[in-house]
């Protein structure tokens, strides 16, 4: 069982844990263009509503968590925490560090130092062994969409601290994200809104922005709706570019953003100091991504391997490289992804029977068939999918990890680090790629995405050795965001807001 021992108003509690009690698909619709449809059944996409219901449901969710639990860890805000002993990994590249102690105070990281016990500790402190055990920085999924708390908490179950969230509308998003800063049990929101399109184009059908045109026909009035989206408070926005083709043929193509609208918005973007995530997983569109301005290219290159010229330029220009890899994997074979999605019994203990159901069913894999004709050729390219990856690491670009994975919510980032040891990362690399690099193409990094004294104390707590297997940063025990525990194994713990 978990105890916490408590000696007196200034001494030191000892938490430890002797025995456990023991879920935005790059190209994902429904006949009707709709490209999130979850289930198999229609339903309405994404209303304007929907980020407000978010916050509401977040909230009422966080006031119920753990209610009738039995102790809380710790019962004051401003608890310090020791976690004592543990193995640390960074997320800065460095090697792993065993018997590493993490001071916890206020949210931040207050002090690291090899050992137990530093000379003394704040009054009050909560002491957790950490012998035995490992520390990563907590996930950042630079490529999400979000349709339901559900998601958000799955996220924080899995270790996802901070996302990237891709949305429509600013003025939602701008709020879901303020409030995500408030509660304990949602990864923090970094919107990417709006997303800009072109009429007949992908993600034309889904909401309009009621503030500013998101399917601009003209250079000026995208100008003008990239200055509006500052004004509501956006850091980055998101353009399509992609006839889609590479997934959808022999189906008709869709339209494709003009030229001139993409560079408007692009231009007008940056010169608003905002960053650009481009959707674009031909190797032609890229290009022109690059050439006009991206920060982000936000999937992988499909359909041609990478270049020496174009790796310069995205080393040049500081251009991320988010190759969300579990999707393709997805589009090739449906069903063999998800035989080895749920081969892992956590991740099928984390569905509810309905989904699991749903994801091993004839019907849903004879639906992805109809929709999406060109899985041989998506299989096909895998292996120059893979070596894009790796060829534009070499070459020295910041490749951060993304998901893009509707049907799993948070455990996508699992299965997106094995793919990243597929296409030659070390487990090391792999875990930077999910923490820092992430955290810095959202231009977080100042504050989180790697275990340093001074940043949040968003960290996760693991039980098995991930350098050892990449699929041990399955092992949680425990998830802090800001210093709290966000999510728990133990019954005992409480997730405190």
């Amino acid at each position: 069982m978990n105890r916490i021992a408590s000696r007196g108003p200034e001494s030191h509690r000892s938490f430890d844990s002797a025995a456990p009690e023991s879920r935005a698909i790059l190209c994902h619709s429904r006949e009707s263009g709709n490209p999130r449809a979850r289930s198999d059944h229609p339903r309405s996409p994404f209303p304007r509503r929907f980020f407000r219901q978010l916050a509401i449901a977040l909230l009422l969710a966080s006031a119920a968590s753990f209610a009738s639990a039995a102790r809380p860890l710790p019962k004051k805000r401003n608890t310090p925490i020791l976690i004592a002993g543990i193995t640390l990994i960074d997320g800065t590249g460095a090697a792993a560090a065993p018997d590493t102690s993490i001071l916890v105070r206020d949210g931040r990281i207050a002090e690291i130092f090899h050992g137990s016990r530093p000379r003394a500790l704040p009054p009050h402190t909560v002491v957790m062994a950490g012998a035995g055990k490992w520390m990563v920085p907590g996930f950042v999924d630079a490529h999400v969409h979000v349709e339901s708390s559900d998601d958000t908490k799955a996220m924080i179950r899995w270790g996802v601290t901070s996302v990237r969230l891709m949305a429509e509308g600013v003025r939602e998003a701008e709020a879901a994200a303020r409030h995500s800063r408030t509660i304990r049990r949602t990864p923090e929101l970094f919107p990417a809104a709006p997303i800009f399109t072109t009429p007949g184009g992908w993600w034309a059908t889904l909401p309009a922005d009621p503030d500013l045109d998101r399917i601009p026909s003209n250079p000026e009035i995208a100008r003008t709706a990239v200055r509006r989206a500052k004004e509501l408070g956006s850091s980055e926005i998101k353009i399509m570019n992609d006839d889609m083709g590479w997934c959808r043929d022999p189906q008709p193509k869709l339209a494709k953003i003009p030229a001139p609208i993409r560079s408007a918005l692009v231009a007008e973007a940056r010169r608003m100091g905002l960053r650009v995530a481009v959707h674009a997983p031909r190797l032609a569109d890229a290009a022109d991504a690059v050439e006009d301005g991206a920060t982000v290219l936000a999937h992988g290159i499909i359909d041609a391997p990478v270049g020496d010229e174009l790796a310069g330029r995205m080393h040049e220009k500081r251009v991320f490289f988010v190759p969300t890899m579990d999707i393709f994997d997805f589009l090739a074979d449906p069903r063999a992804f998800m035989g080895r999605a749920l081969s892992d019994p956590r991740i099928r203990e984390s569905l509810s029977k309905k989904t699991l159901e749903r994801y091993r069913s004839d019907a849903y894999f004879r639906t992805y068939a109809e929709r999406y004709p060109n899985a041989a050729f998506v299989a096909s390219q895998l292996p120059v999918l893979r070596g894009n990856v790796k060829k534009l690491k070499d070459a020295g670009v910041e490749v951060a990890l993304g998901t893009d994975m509707w049907a799993f919510p948070g455990a996508g980032v699992h299965l997106e680090l094995e793919d990243f040891v597929t296409a030659g990362f070390s487990p090391l690399e792999a875990i930077r790629a999910a923490t820092l690099v992430s955290a810095r193409s959202l231009g977080a990094d100042g504050d989180r995405g790697t275990i340093e004294t001074g940043k949040r104390a968003d960290f996760v707590v693991l039980e098995n050795d991930p350098l050892r297997d990449i699929r041990n940063t399955r092992s949680i025990e425990r998830v802090f965001k800001g210093g709290k525990v966000a999510w728990s194994r133990y019954k005992t713990d409480v997730v405190e807001e």
